[in-house]
């Protein structure tokens, strides 16, 4: 693999910048010199607090046409890089098709949103630093060229993760995360799936229910999420019957309104 000597002197103006609020565009021209692509996000995630989006670029305005007022609000509690977030995967190099769940494509949230920002492809580098955070850098191809990356670049970008992370694990500026305290005791994803559906639809459903729906959101089939529970697909698929009596719903579409009605400001989340 032959890299050109403007990459390896952009490495050297995004390690200047390390520390500075300049970070994040050094870091979008050093891909640049060595990948093509049509989008750049950088953002990251602590715990399960919304994310904080430090960074976008696109050619396209439908590709974060929606970010700030339905993906960080709520939607990305069912987006695969805020799993992969969740689950701590190896920091390094991820295509986004390879974490999706294996029924990703029939979700709402895939059709309700992901497909909007008309992605096609989309590569990242995860990595964690202190304080909890883990920082996401996405590169995508979307309606812009109208293909998904070729081996040759998913190759090149995997060769180059090591840059990269090495970047990303370095300090960041602090500006960006100047947040309220994390409160203690704050309700997981799932206790919120429940007091939700509590509170707003007076719907009871057990813990292991709830997980259900929050697995089936996010696109998994009954064999995935078995899987994921560690329980056989049978028990799943009673656990959803279970589910979807008590709501008294017959899809997962009907699932997503339930939980998560877009309004205009998206801000409601499960």
């Amino acid at each position: 693999m032959r890299i050109e000597s403007v990459f390896f002197e952009k490495i050297a103006k995004t390690v200047k910048a390390v520390g500075t609020l300049d970070l994040c565009i050094a870091v979008q021209e050093m891909l640049a010199a060595a990948l093509d692509f049509d989008n750049y996000l950088v953002i990251a995630y602590r715990g399960e607090e919304p994310p904080v989006v430090l960074h976008r670029s696109s050619i396209s305005k439908k590709v974060y046409a929606e970010l700030d007022s339905h993906y960080v609000p709520s939607l990305y509690v069912l987006d695969p890089f805020y799993t992969a977030h969740r689950n701590q995967l190896q920091s390094g190099f991820y295509r986004f098709k390879d974490l999706a769940p294996d029924k990703f494509s029939t979700t709402s949230y895939f059709l309700k949103y992901y497909k909007k920002t008309t992605l096609i492809d989309e590569l990242a580098y995860v990595a964690y630093a202190v304080d909890g955070w883990t920082y996401c850098i996405c590169i995508g191809r979307d309606e812009s060229s109208g293909k998904p990356f070729s081996k040759v670049s998913i190759n090149r970008a995997k060769d180059i993760a090591p840059i990269v992370v090495s970047i990303l694990e370095s300090r960041w500026p602090r500006a960006p995360f100047e947040q309220p305290a994390k409160k203690d005791n704050i309700p997981s994803l799932v206790e919120n799936l429940i007091a939700e559906l509590q509170d707003k639809h007076h719907i009871q459903v057990t813990n292991r229910q709830a997980q259900v729906a929050l697995h089936l959101l996010r696109g998994h089939s009954s064999r995935s999420i078995g899987i994921e529970m560690g329980v056989s697909w049978h028990t799943v698929r009673v656990f959803r019957k279970q589910l979807y009596s008590r709501c008294n719903i017959n899809s997962q579409a009907e699932l997503f309104s339930l939980l998560i009605p877009l309004d205009e400001t998206g801000s409601i989340k499960p």
